[in-house]
């Protein structure tokens, strides 16, 4: 029934008990939301603290990336393809994991890099640096995901509670106090007649 319609409804002991249902069932509703918001914002600050590693994620992958092109320069362009060439590249997959019950799409490392056919140290350095650093980024990306798709989620269980407490609950309590005083009224406008009409 839309809130507009409350306007309209008859007086009657019927109405009473359906818009005491109705309010209670709303007001339930309300509260299941308030405590689903108050784990998912549990959730996002859990999340939040291992964000905390981002800076030295970059840091660490920025140095990383700095140390490769300084070893492409010394060693020149074409060795430094002939060695790359080497390296099997890691395999990674898409999947959706659950936050609270909320998809998020994440990336999970199915195969990690393979550089045993690369015999120079310095090269293996290199790429064992390189690809820390891009997992830690990976897991960080992963991370902010998770985040965006939570907040997304507070942010609209956030608005629907907000509309509750400031629209449909007072809505219905004043339809409720009008129709009670309607056949508060009426009942006494009833008893009235008939202790008169008794009287005759």
């Amino acid at each position: 029934m839309a809130l507009q319609e409350l306007a309209f409804l008859p007086a009657s002991r019927g109405t009473l008990q359906y818009l005491r249902r109705k309010l209670e069932l709303v007001k339930r509703g309300k509260d299941v939301l308030q405590m689903r918001r108050d784990q998912l914002a549990k959730e996002v600050l859990a999340i939040m603290d291992e964000l905390r590693k981002r800076p030295e994620a970059e840091k660490q992958f920025i140095e990383a990336a700095r140390y490769a092109a300084i070893m492409r320069m010394a060693r020149g362009e074409h060795e430094f393809r002939s060695m790359s060439s080497l390296v099997r590249p890691p395999k990674l997959t898409h999947i959706i994991v659950s936050y609270q019950g909320i998809p998020v799409p994440q990336i999970r490392i199915t195969e990690e890099p393979d550089w045993t056919r690369l015999a120079d140290p310095d090269y293996r350095r290199v790429i064992e640096n390189l690809w820390n650093a891009v997992k830690t980024m990976i897991d960080v990306a992963n991370k902010e995901v998770a985040v965006e798709k939570i907040s997304d989620q507070l942010l609209y269980i956030n608005r629907v509670v907000n509309s509750l407490e400031k629209n449909v609950i007072p809505q219905l309590e004043s339809a409720l106090r009008r129709v009670e005083e309607k056949v508060v009224d009426e009942e006494l406008e009833d008893f009235v007649r008939v202790k008169i009409l008794g009287g005759k």
